[in-house]
């Protein structure tokens, strides 16, 4: 039987939930000392893909380094920019559509890296299958939130529980 691809959330935030600052920065998620990697490694080593906002991948092209995701097929969401660049297909669809038509063709894992926008979409569709939230010792008070108080209720079921360093990495599955 084949194996149904799993939508990751592999995110940082805060305590009181916040994944990054106003304007989009996360210093406060960089500066907290952690202990290995996060998982992340092994979340890479488990995906084929990765899914964001246009905030979130003009975020991550902005940094000064190499594109990181380029070994990946890469699908963000914008109603912005239409088509494909060197690096990723640029998606204008209903997200439980487009979602649900994709975790139907093979592959591996599928890795929601953000932003709050398109995450708040997906918790309304009920797409996410895996949380693997790395909570920062901060309340940040305001930010960019990954909740929000829309009327949605998903239940999960905590796999693993890891303190790594100042981080508390959970991972939650879908009941």
């Amino acid at each position: 039987m084949k194996k149904q691809r799993n939508i990751i959330l592999y995110i940082g935030t805060s305590i009181d939930g916040y994944i990054a600052n106003t304007d989009g920065t996360l210093e406060w998620l960089e500066s907290t000392e952690v202990e290995g990697d996060s998982g992340y490694n092994s979340l890479l080593a488990r995906i084929d893909t990765v899914i964001m906002g246009k905030a979130t991948y003009d975020v991550i092209r902005g940094f000064d380094i190499e594109y990181p995701y380029s070994n990946y097929k890469n699908y963000v969401f914008t109603k912005s920019v239409s088509g494909t660049d060197e690096y990723a297909s640029f998606i204008d669809e209903e997200v439980k559509t487009f979602i649900e038509n994709l975790k139907q063709k093979p592959g591996k894992d599928i890795w929601l890296i953000g932003g709050g926008n398109l995450a708040r979409e997906f918790f309304k569709e009920n797409l996410i299958d895996e949380f693997q939230l790395a909570i920062a010792p901060i309340i940040l008070g305001k930010g960019i939130s990954l909740y929000t108080g829309d009327d949605i209720t998903s239940k999960y079921t905590l796999t693993k529980a890891e303190k790594l360093g100042q981080l508390a990495m959970l991972h939650y599955v879908k009941k």
